[in-house]
């Protein structure tokens, strides 16, 4: 193999190395979910682990797949001397091709909503309720056509990331959506969850796009990848 043929490959992969670390998310306000590698960073919350450090200001993000195609939701709370603010955005509906990087610029809708102390701690006991502090449910796959959560956060300097979708019992049982939902002021429906009939992800998939997973680490998403 020839000399120049390493260097190129080596400026093959510092490019790419660039225009992934280009995709690095600093909020929700930064993306049209085209941008699909800067997506799955957004998702896993690295944004989030990497500004995580003692001393530093709590947040945590929730997000919520409501199907791909239909509707995505996110919401990023922060303390207040009040309670609470939440930071709104909501995506879609659309069509959204998730097949490849390059999607269409679907801007989010947005909003601002501050709640107070009793309603924040409504949201704190449904949050225990729903155990977002547990065990993510490593190495399980989430399904773009399908609804699920994911929730990451920075609390006391410590990052947390957790996992819920539909099917799996423990997305049933979530309590926390209800309490988001209310507080919502983006002026968009909410895509609820409801039964689906979903076909292998080997199978096919003559009316809308192939799907695409994401896979559940310890702490964040572990595997992205198109199926």
């Amino acid at each position: 193999m020839g000399a120049s043929y390493r260097n190129w490959r080596l400026l093959a992969v510092a490019g790419i190395a660039a225009v992934l670390a280009g995709c690095m998310p600093h909020g929700a306000a930064d993306f049209s979910l085209g941008r699909v590698p800067g997506w799955f960073r957004y998702l896993s919350g690295d944004d989030i682990k990497a500004a995580c450090e003692a001393g530093g200001p709590d947040v945590t993000r929730f997000v919520y797949n409501a199907r791909w195609t239909e509707q995505v939701r996110a919401y990023e709370l922060r303390p207040a001397p009040y309670g609470a603010s939440i930071d709104q955005w909501v995506w879609g509906p659309g069509t959204l091709l998730a097949a490849t990087p390059a999607g269409p610029d679907m801007q989010a809708k947005k909003a601002q909503v501050g709640i107070d102390r009793p309603r924040l701690a409504r949201l704190a006991a449904a949050l225990a309720q729903s155990d977002v502090a547990g065990a993510a449910p490593r190495g399980r796959f989430l399904r773009s056509d399908t609804f699920y959560w994911v929730v990451a956060s920075c609390t006391a300097g410590r990052f947390h990331f957790n996992a819920f979708q539909a099917g799996d019992g423990r997305f049933e049982a979530l309590s926390f959506p209800q309490e988001l939902f209310a507080a919502d002021r983006t002026g968009v429906a909410v895509n609820m969850p409801r039964p689906l009939d979903l076909p292998p992800l080997t199978g096919r998939f003559d009316d809308e796009p192939r799907p695409f997973t994401v896979q559940v680490d310890e702490n964040g998403l572990d595997v992205a990848r198109w199926d």
